[in-house]
């Protein structure tokens, strides 16, 4: 089960009317199934998801997007083109390899979701058609039918359409847990194997089901259990719970100094150390409990390290944290200009980049640094 990668002027925008009209116009060329898919996806996905692109600004006044012009808008046409390119003709993406990731498809998906095309239609029909009948998604095409950890990124995706069955991967993700949930496993992780040290009453969600919690896992469902809260797609008292305890759970795991590894703070005694990506998406779950001491710590422990990063993955979700976090620490917002500028840096040549969630990663967050951060669940 591949998880995050762990350490390794603005242009004007055309209206919709444009886009649709381009958007027909190309699909004159295709055949009937397919202007009938892309007739379903309009109306229920495409242009729906077209937004007015507006600049933050943060507590001197001063634009980001102004300060950077042209080339954010540049550097994120070029990552959209070369993730069209590399879309399959079943309508996903695969990961490096050959074999589709649903990993790689959701981020895509939202990566191009302002474009109105037929591809994008493709991907979310696609998409659609690989859940289970639990609710949940696997993690790769052809792989077995278990749900997986893809489940929230898959809800995320999907929460710009008008789909029946979305809230059927929203109750899974409420219903999921770590196996700590279980008090045998809790007997067991506090009187024998603890080795450990976090406490197995706070549980999130797991990588694979009938294993432990894990960071990245439990801060992916809880940004989607957040923002299907805020979008009207679930309000009852059971996903609040589910919310509070997975949050608990991250704030137990953190590692003394803040930030996050994969699992836990602490193994047999010794401190383990933070990693960039955990300890960014971490941040995104954690953005309503900013005051947090811990998340205070965290912040400030991904500003120092992120300077220099050599991972463009790790350094798009650290510019996405960030980001988020623009508005309520000075500090974060005069770190985010010249992290932008590292990753564009190392984006630059799209085209040279052989991960699709890396193109994509990099893509939602350089537009972020605008403001629009998909991942943000913020009230």
């Amino acid at each position: 089960m591949k998880s995050a990668r762990s350490h390794p002027g603005p242009v004007s925008s055309p209206s919709a009317r444009q886009l649709q009209v381009s958007a027909l116009e190309a699909v004159g060329r295709i055949g009937a199934r397919s202007r009938s898919l892309f007739r379903l996806c309009s109306r229920q996905f495409g242009f729906r998801c077209l937004r007015t692109h507006t600049a933050r600004t943060d507590r001197t006044g001063s634009s980001i997007e102004r300060s950077h012009g042209m080339n954010i808008s540049s550097a994120t046409l070029g990552l959209r083109k070369t993730l069209r390119a590399n879309q399959d003709a079943t309508g996903v993406w695969p990961d490096r390899g050959n074999q589709g990731s649903v990993e790689s498809t959701c981020f895509a998906i939202l990566a191009l979701r302002r474009e109105s095309s037929i591809e994008l239609c493709r991907a979310v029909q696609a998409l659609q058609d690989l859940q289970n009948r639990d609710g949940s998604w696997p993690a790769f095409i052809g792989d077995e039918p278990e749900g997986c950890w893809t489940t929230a990124i898959a809800a995320l995706a999907l929460m710009g359409v008008k789909w029946e069955r979305l809230g059927s991967g929203i109750q899974w993700l409420i219903d999921a847990r770590g196996r700590e949930a279980n008090w045998l496993w809790r007997w067991k992780l506090r009187t024998i194997d603890n080795r450990v040290r976090f406490d197995p009453a706070k549980f999130g969600w797991s990588w694979v089901s009938g294993t432990t919690s894990w960071v990245i896992p439990t801060a992916f469902a809880l940004i989607a259990l957040q923002q299907a809260r805020l979008r009207g797609y679930n309000k009852t008292a059971r996903l609040t719970e589910r919310v509070d305890l997975g949050t608990s759970m991250l704030l137990d795991r953190m590692c003394p100094g803040g930030g996050w590894n994969s699992g836990n703070g602490v193994a047999f005694g010794v401190p383990l150390a933070p990693h960039i990506d955990a300890t960014s998406i971490a941040l995104l779950a954690l953005t309503r409990h900013e005051e947090e001491p811990g998340v205070q710590r965290s912040l400030h422990w991904l500003l120092n390290r992120l300077a220099g990063c050599s991972s463009p993955y790790s350094l798009a979700w650290g510019v996405l944290a960030i980001g988020a976090y623009q508005g309520i620490s000075p500090e974060a917002s005069e770190s985010l200009r010249s992290r932008a500028e590292e990753l564009m840096r190392m984006t630059t040549s799209a085209a040279s980049i052989d991960d699709n969630c890396t193109l994509a990663v990099s893509a939602l967050a350089l537009e972020a640094i605008d403001g629009d951060n998909v991942f943000e669940v913020r009230t």
